[in-house]
């Protein structure tokens, strides 16, 4: 995997790399993940907490993965989604 070929490299400690697989590759990319200065990423997560949100994904459920990074207001997220400043900022 990209993750492992990655990982497999000799990263100084003073730097941080991170991946942002879709979402049905991030377990795939967790247990890969060799490195502690290779981060695994999310691509998005939901603005509101755990709930009733068909096909979202929330913090909560990222950090029971044992993610600590997610994109928020990625340009494609904003020019085909409509995101907002202020939906950003509640993520």
């Amino acid at each position: 995997s990209h993750v492992a070929s990655i990982a497999s490299h000799k990263i100084p400690e003073s730097v941080d790399v991170v991946v942002a697989p879709s979402f049905v590759h991030l377990s795939t990319a967790i247990a890969a993940n060799t490195s502690k200065c290779l981060k695994i990423a999310a691509q998005n997560v939901y603005l509101e907490g755990n709930g009733a949100w068909t096909g979202e994904t929330s913090v909560e459920m990222l950090l029971d993965m044992g993610l600590s990074h997610v994109i928020i207001g990625h340009s494609e997220r904003r020019r085909i989604m409509g995101e907002t400043n202020e939906q950003s900022a509640k993520k």
